[in-house]
């Protein structure tokens, strides 16, 4: 007979009870049944109502365990909870950069793969799920899991490197609740509350919650992407002719140097499928060996073939492409790599800053450089697809909702790269959403600490896709005493939307964390521009510029040059001019040749990357974009 008492899938073995907070345990039984809750030597009492539902409070404690858990009912039913710690508890939610698992930075971390056990780490996944009808009361999957060999690989980056320090700092157990899906916007994460008076998103949310209307999109998406595929592969040459073949004659294939974006070459903003091939050698470490194979990231879709054999494939653009070569595949001359790569939206490259090679623990062999490629395919651009899960509150009510009945000690937001081309108001969308997550914990000095935006070129459009100013838009969320932001510019990597470098992220969100929750003195973010000073002579304009948390400022080389070189000044016309900017008695005197009377902002690092060295304190915290009136 199935038992009739649940519990909802967050309280369930190897959770983390939030410390110092009164513990809240609900879930589901016969109406009227009476419900003793037993934790340590705490327990209470409720009654479960008309629907079945139970809410029983424990008294707050301090941290401590492992415990047992014990819900009971006065029909003879119970539900034991093991592993139980309490300890620091944090919701880490938003898009791919808050979602990328360990096993995407693996390689740049790679004493991840033999960790210790540690049970004072421990996450809380939420799958993707949407509901656009309404908040739901349960998730719809989701289980604990602590640091361990078996599981590390599935732990967010962020949120695991973010855990990491904060048990450093602190000495106690953390647990982090992980509810975040790539691409999804800051409406995805927000109730109709929250959104009220946003009446067109209000709209779209009222229309996916048609369940035939939402079916027939996910049908059309499924339909439309087949099809599409179907016909570019009936109408590849290199698939009906064998292209992969080692053996293929390629005399009169055109040669282009790889790593290479499509606009830069005669292939411009071309559809369809072109196959790039290479003949190469390998020292005898490595011929015939088991091997890794490094392809940087390409736009779209790849199929990647060794000396005929496919060993290796990924369906979008944004994973690495790093695949395994098999032992007894490869020879020591003659060897063929093939690349079949579908560009389904006219923006094809192979992406230019990133490992090209074949290698293993004794010898490497470089693959960029000269290939042979071929055009097989033309066609339209791929139809757009409809991402259902990130319309206006279908991620909130699934995967956000359920968890306000679990006490935490505050929120991570790593978002915001889906959003800077939208039109809606970032700044109110945010301050509402943080307004609404303290109203439902129901603790109105909740810390919400978010990620900028780092440094990235690659796929931005300078008008249309305004990274710069969506920087200073988060930024302007500091006004809020209670909200923190790490400041990520010199962490991003130009070249790709998922930067593996999370460990420094994680600390900086960690130090923030301690800095606001628990009352850590030490120095938690890099400086921030306070009061200007302008003097002007026959020479120009001086500005004098002072900094809060600036101790120890320094201006350090990370791969651009020694010199200071994103400073601006902006004119009343609203021109920027380029300022010389050297550091003295720990300020930045400015030169400019405008006089001064023209001069109306200072701007620093307003612009899609660094492009000298960035300033720091002695704590090796950087400075972030700013914008300042003068």
């Amino acid at each position: 007979m199935k038992s009739k008492l649940v519990l909802p899938k967050i309280i369930s073995d190897g959770m983390v009870l939030q410390r110092r907070k009164r513990i809240h345990i609900w879930g589901w039984d016969e109406a009227g049944s009476t419900i003793e809750v037993r934790l340590d030597n705490h327990a209470a009492s409720g009654t479960a109502d008309e629907k079945g539902r139970f809410d029983v409070f424990l008294p707050a404690r301090e941290s401590g365990g492992p415990y047992e858990l014990t819900v009971s009912d006065d029909r003879g039913e119970s539900v034991t909870v093991t592993d139980v710690m309490v300890g620091l508890v944090w919701f880490c939610t938003g898009q791919s950069n808050m979602e990328l698992p360990i096993a995407r930075v693996k390689d740049r971390y790679p004493a991840l793969s033999q960790i210790e056990e540690n049970p004072g780490i421990r996450t809380f996944k939420i799958l993707e799920d949407t509901d656009f009808r309404g908040p739901l009361e349960e998730l719809g999957s989701g289980s604990w899991s602590r640091v361990c060999r078996d599981t590390i690989m599935d732990f967010s980056a962020t949120g695991y490197f973010f855990a990491a320090y904060l048990q450093m700092i602190t000495g106690e157990t953390v647990g982090f609740i992980n509810a975040s899906l790539g691409g999804s916007k800051i409406s995805s994460w927000m109730s109709r509350d929250m959104l009220a008076g946003y009446d067109e998103l209000l709209a779209e949310a009222d229309k996916y919650a048609d369940d035939d209307f939402r079916q027939s999109q996910a049908s059309k998406n499924e339909i439309n992407a087949t099809l599409w595929r179907e016909a570019l592969d009936k109408q590849d040459r290199g698939l009906s002719e064998n292209w992969k073949n080692p053996e293929l004659d390629d005399k009169s294939w055109d040669e282009i140097d790889i790593p290479f974006l499509f606009k830069d070459t005669k292939l411009g903003d071309m559809c369809g499928s072109v196959w790039f091939r290479r003949s190469f050698d390998l020292p005898k470490e490595l011929a015939g060996k088991s091997a890794r194979l490094f392809l940087g990231t390409m736009v779209d879709r790849d199929e990647v073939f060794v000396n005929g054999v496919k060993v290796g494939g990924i369906e979008y653009q944004y994973p690495p492409r790093k695949y395994d070569i098999p032992e007894g595949l490869t020879k020591a001359k003659g060897n063929s790599l093939v690349i079949r790569l579908c560009v389904e939206n006219g923006l094809g490259r192979i992406t230019p800053g990133k490992d090209y090679m074949i290698f293993n623990d004794e010898a490497k062999v470089r693959l960029d450089g000269t290939w042979k490629y071929k055009v097989a395919a033309r066609c339209d651009s791929i139809p757009p697809t409809d991402f259902i899960n990130w319309h206006p509150t279908g991620l909130y009510n699934a995967m956000t909702a359920p968890c306000h009945n679990y006490p935490i000690d505050g929120v991570l937001w790593y978002q915001g790269e889906s959003n800077t081309f939208e039109p809606w108001d970032y700044v109110d969308l945010s301050k509402r959403m943080i307004k609404g997550y303290r109203e439902k914990w129901g603790d109105e000095n909740l810390p919400y600490i978010l990620a900028q935006l780092p440094n990235f070129v690659i796929d931005v459009a300078p008008v249309d896709d305004p990274w710069p100013q969506f920087r200073l838009s988060q930024s302007a969320l500091l006004q809020d005493p209670m909200v923190g932001m790490t400041v990520n510019m010199d962490l991003g990597e130009d070249n790709d939307l998922h930067p593996t470098g999370k460990r420094r992220i994680g600390k900086r969100l960690a130090l923030w964390a301690a800095h606001l929750r628990y009352g850590y003195p030490s120095e938690y973010c890099g400086p921030v521009a306070g009061s200007t000073v302008v003097n002007s002579d026959e020479n120009g304009t001086c500005i004098e510029i002072s900094f809060d948390h600036a101790d120890g400022l320094v201006a350090r080389d990370i791969g651009k040059g020694n010199e200071i070189l994103d400073f601006k000044v902006v004119d009343e016309e609203g021109a920027e001019h380029d300022a010389t900017a050297k550091i003295e008695d720990g300020k930045v005197l400015l030169g400019t040749a405008l006089p001064a009377a023209k001069i109306k902002k200072v701007r620093y690092l307003v612009d899609y990357t660094y492009h000298g060295a960035m300033l720091y304190n002695k704590v090796n915290l950087p400075m972030g974009p700013f914008e300042i009136d003068v």
